[in-house]
């Protein structure tokens, strides 16, 4: 069995390697900071240097049989179509989107909506019956009933009959609330002051399920509820909101008594679009005494 080697020899061996190296190495810039400035300032000159990756190419399919159709077809959707194979198997780049795409969507889940954002908006701040994030993915039905705080906060809105009564919920995606709630709530409520509809105060629920608003409309009295709602994000779609609107509110409404207005973000439906959409199914709503199906198939956007 051989002896081990002593730290003082091994530490002699590294410092006559590290001498050789260095007295071999050669000199071409005096330091390793002149060396990266070099080669980005070379970079740059060529044009080569980017702060953004290359763009994709229109289309990843090898050998198509009309490709100027094909680019036609690409620009008209941002789904991912003609995305090409690798034998049985989806290509590299469009897998490492797909797990990207996935990353988002986990993230939207699991984000959260500051306190201060709420406040800063002016909206009356409540919450579900839920605890945390884990019980309202694992108890949906929590996120349909305010807590005993909520309740007591809701006093001012209590039996104040508006016609449409506005709430703001962090949902599915409380991402989508930080990126697109504020200009979503300020377009429907300025398309609810148009068209002469009384609303009340602009609340916020946390952990909210849709179902939250038919307690809140059955305490304000509300003739109408609309909440916009984070919705269940897809692929890269954790920004996207929903319009969930219920007329004539009651506890546990059947969905089939509401209308929805999904996608709402800027390569979605816009807000606007969206707040314009949502006057034209209450104001027909209120003329049929109800809303979802009862205002008739059909009817949406063209």
């Amino acid at each position: 069995m051989k002896p081990a080697l002593s730290e003082d020899l091994i530490q002699r061996i590294v410092r006559e390697v590290v001498r050789e190296v260095e007295m071999t190495k050669p000199q071409i810039v005096p330091t390793v900071a002149a060396a990266s400035a070099e080669v980005t300032r070379g970079l740059a000159a060529s044009g080569r240097l980017r702060c953004a990756p290359p763009p994709r190419a229109i289309h990843s399919v090898d050998s198509p049989i009309d490709d100027a159709m094909l680019a036609k077809i690409v620009a008209l959707t941002s789904s991912r179509i003609a995305v090409g194979r690798s034998g049985l198997r989806m290509k590299t780049d469009l897998a490492l989107q797909i797990r990207e795409g996935h990353a988002d969507a986990k993230d939207a889940v699991h984000s959260e909506v500051p306190e201060a954002f709420v406040q800063a908006q002016g909206w009356l701040p409540l919450k579900s019956k839920c605890q945390d994030r884990h019980e309202y993915l694992l108890h949906p039905n929590h996120g349909r009933r305010l807590d005993e705080k909520s309740l007591a906060a809701l006093a001012p809105v209590k039996d104040s009959a508006p016609d449409v009564q506005v709430i703001v919920g962090d949902g599915l995606s409380p991402a989508a609330i930080l990126k697109n709630g504020v200009p979503a709530a300020q377009a429907l409520l300025a398309a609810l002051q148009r068209g002469g509809y009384k609303s009340g105060p602009t609340l916020y629920c946390k952990f909210a399920r849709i179902g939250v608003q038919d307690e809140i409309g059955v305490l304000a009295k509300a003739r109408a509820t609309v909440i916009l709602v984070g919705e269940r994000p897809g692929l890269g779609t954790g920004d996207s909101l929903s319009f969930y609107i219920a007329v004539n509110p009651k506890l546990d409404q059947d969905n089939a008594e509401k209308n929805c207005i999904s996608n709402v973000r800027p390569i979605g439906i816009r807000p606007e679009e969206a707040a314009l959409l949502t006057i034209e199914i209450v104001k027909r709503a209120f003329e049929r005494g109800g809303g979802g199906v009862a205002i008739g198939f059909g009817f949406g956007r063209q």
